[in-house]
Formats: structure tokens, C-alpha cells, sequence
């Protein structure tokens, strides 16, 4: 299920960086100055725009053209670049600084819940030959309420405003673990991101990519 429709439509009405999400404070400690991070599916470049202002440079990949677009213009400098691709298909990007590098850390927050299974494998497989360091992820659970709202589609699967797929934390651990990561840290619970009224259930996990 494409949702860009929807999120083009979103980030034409939110389009400036909003205040770091508690996930980015989370993480920022555990990063060095002058590392390397690529985030996968950056929306408006809220945890982006963080980052770089912490030292680390930043490169931030989102479909939304119109967005990536005006992200550039107003926040890219030397150490925060904003592409527009598909963070699913990376394999297949033309973007030179994405191609052949590799990278010290990949974020990801409430993106691979967007996301089907088999983007998900094709992600997974696509990171673990494109970093160097650490992998961080927050994403809804199965555990989430949100689940049982919307249009169910599948056992894992809804549709509510746009696509979901809400994530067994055992099943993408050991999917990291088969393709050689070892996990650091993980928890699953409520409390973690809130936003307005909503008090999702999420996974976070940081795991780090064996030497090949």
C-alpha cells in the first residue's frame, strides 16, 4: 500500500522541523561527533535537524519531494543533507552519497510501521551492507491500541487515516540476529513517545552490526 499521497498532503501543512521527538533524546547521547548517520524516512527533519545540531552529519532520505525540497533550502548545511528516495529501495537509489557508502549509524523512528514485510526484509537486508556501528529503531507494537482501530487488513496489518503494520519486537530481533546483528538494548511499553492524546505502545531497540 503506497500512503506518499497521504504524507505529501501532511507535510504540505507541517512542513518546518518540529522540537526533537524523546526517541532523538534518547539516542543522541549514544552518538560520537563527526560519526555518520543516514535516517530513513525523515518527514520534517524534527530528529535531522537535531542531530546535525549536535555534531553528527546527517544525511536524510524521505519520499516527499515537496518537502525534501523545501528542507534543503531551509536547514541543509555542511553536515545535514535531505534526499529524496525511497528508504525501502536503496539499492536501487542513483544518489552517490547513499550508492557506495556506509554509515556509522541508521535511525529509524515510526517508519518501518509504515512499511509491508517485504520492504521491511529488503530494508533490513539492505542495512545490514550499508552499516558500520549502530541501528536504531522505535516503532508502534502489536501491543499499540491503535491496532484495533481503523480497518483491520491483517493479523499485523490496519488502515486507520493511512497504513500500519504494527511489530512483533521477538520476530524483528530475530530477523536482525539473522543477518548478523547483535542486540543491545530493547524494550517494549507505553510512555515512550506520546503525542497529544496518543500514548502508543512502541518498541525500541538499538543493535549493532557484527564486523563482516
Amino acid at each position: 500500500m503506497d500512503d506518499k499521497k497521504y504524507w505529501s498532503e501532511y507535510y504540505s501543512t507541517h512542513k518546518k522541523p518540529t522540537d526533537a521527538s524523546t526517541f532523538a533524546e534518547f539516542v543522541v547521547d549514544k552518538l560520537d561527533a563527526d560519526k555518520t548517520l543516514i535516517e530513513l524516512g525523515c518527514g520534517n527533519g524534527r530528529d535531522s535537524v537535531f542531530f546535525s545540531q549536535n555534531g553528527i552529519d546527517v544525511l536524510a532520505v524521505d519520499q516527499v519531494d515537496d518537502e525534501i525540497d523545501f528542507l534543503n533550502e531551509n536547514y541543509g548545511n555542511d553536515n545535514l543533507t535531505f534526499a529524496c528516495d525511497d528508504f525501502t529501495n536503496l539499492d536501487e537509489t542513483s544518489n552517490v552519497k547513499i550508492k557506495d557508502n556506509t554509515f556509522d549509524y541508521v535511525y529509524s523512528r515510526f517508519t518501518f510501521h509504515s512499511i509491508n514485510e517485504e520492504k521491511e526484509d529488503r530494508t533490513l537486508d539492505w542495512i545490514a551492507g550499508h552499516l558500520d556501528g549502530l541501528f536504531f529503531l522505535e516503532a508502534r507494537s502489536l501491543n499499540d491500541p491503535m491496532f484495533r482501530k481503523g480497518k483491520l487488513l491483517s493479523e499485523t496489518e490496519n488502515f486507520t487515516t493511512h497504513y500500519r503494520r504494527y511489530m512483533d519486537m521477538g520476530k524483528f530481533i530475530s530477523k536482525l540476529e539473522s543477518r548478523g546483528f547483535e542486540v543491545l538494548y530493547k524494550i517494549e511499553d507505553k510512555d515512550l513517545a506520546p503525542y497529544k492524546d496518543d500514548n502508543p505502545y512502541v518498541i525500541r531497540i538499538i543493535a549493532r552490526i557484527n564486523e563482516k
